[in-house]
């Protein structure tokens, strides 16, 4: 069990002794930036520093066996190096990218709506950084925080085996393959999404403040969970902070079905919880081109219905669904691969071939390799 510190000052907190239960920590984070209000218990952080493999920081309340652990160690300096490398050749041109095609967008706090991402929140990130609140939504389980018992220390060769797997596809193609997932994410070691998120989201330059269990309740509103408990819209909540002090954000990553018959039969309060978040922006990728089928049609409707904005790849809504919308378009539309054979869209290709688009420096989405690949920025006549 992991007990939150409580609320400090508003400007740095303390560091406090923690408990010798090692069941619990009792600590709050000692390195926040002055514009987070609250304190927090800095373990999350420490996990989340762990798991990326980058050195702890001083003060770490992590157990010494996992500090002092060579698995560990060696999985660092591997991992040490492949993120430097995608932080120059990736990273830093997505985020160049945003600022130069997404600046109005990340100019002030706003709600990013991410579904059918997986535990994707290194893209989410990096093309909106301002996001206060950001609501990703997959099949893949919720998972667990790891590392919070010592007697663990001695699994970490396979628990980072599974970790460097499951990362594979997202660092070489840009997206996660959902077969692979299925298998990655409901291993004895690694169980779900959370540890992958807390990982991009030390990558891409923030601080994990708070991790806390939650799901849906029949009225569409947000609930903490009861140990032991089942529920059918399980999720995530997690609180960080950019290290440059932009202050506190929350992702908020739910498991849960969104064809037709989850979203009206299976979990109908998922559904009003998704129309309480009011208007937002939306990003898709790699979405499996499964709105273009009418079993996906209450999702594509609530997002054409409430996106100020959608930023997409060819994968996500077809484009004749887009009446009203202005379209920016950015690299160029060339089908599809042969796995989703049957979803050319004729009219996307007409777009494209009679409209001006801007170059894409990178590859993004099931066409992957660098010039290959296409985005579409629908900009829709809403207000907030």
């Amino acid at each position: 069990m992991i007990l939150l510190a409580s609320c400090g000052d508003g400007e740095h907190v303390r560091q406090q002794t923690p408990v010798k239960d090692t069941d619990t920590v009792a600590v709050v984070m000692d390195t926040l930036p002055k514009k987070i209000s609250g304190s927090y218990n800095r373990i999350f952080n420490d996990i989340a520093r762990y798991l990326a493999g980058m050195d702890p920081e001083p003060g770490c309340m992590l157990d010494s066996s996992y500090l002092e652990n060579k698995d560990w160690k060696q999985y660092a300096e591997n991992a040490e190096k492949k993120w430097h490398l995608y932080d120059s050749s990736r990273i830093q041109v997505l985020k160049d990218w945003s600022r130069a095609e997404l600046a109005a967008i990340n100019s002030g706090p706003f709600t990013l709506f991410y579904p059918f991402s997986g535990p994707d929140i290194l893209h989410a990130d990096c093309f909106y950084p301002e996001a206060d609140t950001t609501v990703m939504i997959g099949l893949e389980p919720v998972g667990t925080v790891p590392f919070t018992d010592k007697s663990k220390s001695d699994t970490l060769a396979k628990y980072f085996a599974s970790v460097t797997r499951s990362l594979y596809a997202i660092l070489h193609f840009s997206f996660f393959r959902t077969e692979a997932m299925k298998k990655d994410l409901r291993t004895a070691e690694l169980n779900g999404t959370t540890p992958l998120m807390m990982i991009f989201l030390q990558r891409t330059g923030n601080r994990v403040l708070d991790v806390k269990y939650i799901h849906i309740d029949s009225a569409g509103r947000i609930a903490g969970n009861e140990p032991g408990k089942s529920y059918k819209s399980p999720g995530v909540e997690i609180t960080y902070c950019h290290a440059d002090n932009t202050g506190e954000a929350r992702l908020f990553y739910f498991s849960t079905d969104l064809s037709n018959e989850g979203l009206t039969k299976t979990s109908p309060a998922f559904l009003r919880y998704l129309y309480t978040l009011g208007y937002a922006h939306t990003y898709l990728k790699s979405a499996s081109y499964l709105m273009y089928n009418d079993f996906f049609s209450e999702i594509r409707s609530l997002i054409l219905k409430q996106s100020l904005t959608v930023l997409q790849d060819d994968s996500g809504i077809p484009h004749r669904f887009f009446t009203g919308c202005k379209p920016s378009l950015y690299g160029k539309y060339s089908g599809v691969i042969s796995l989703f054979k049957g979803n050319e869209q004729k009219d996307l290709d007409s777009l494209f071939k009679s409209l001006p688009a801007k170059p894409l420096d990178f590859g993004i989405g099931y066409k992957w390799h660098k010039g290959e690949s296409n985005l579409v920025l629908y900009e829709c006549a809403r207000r907030p």
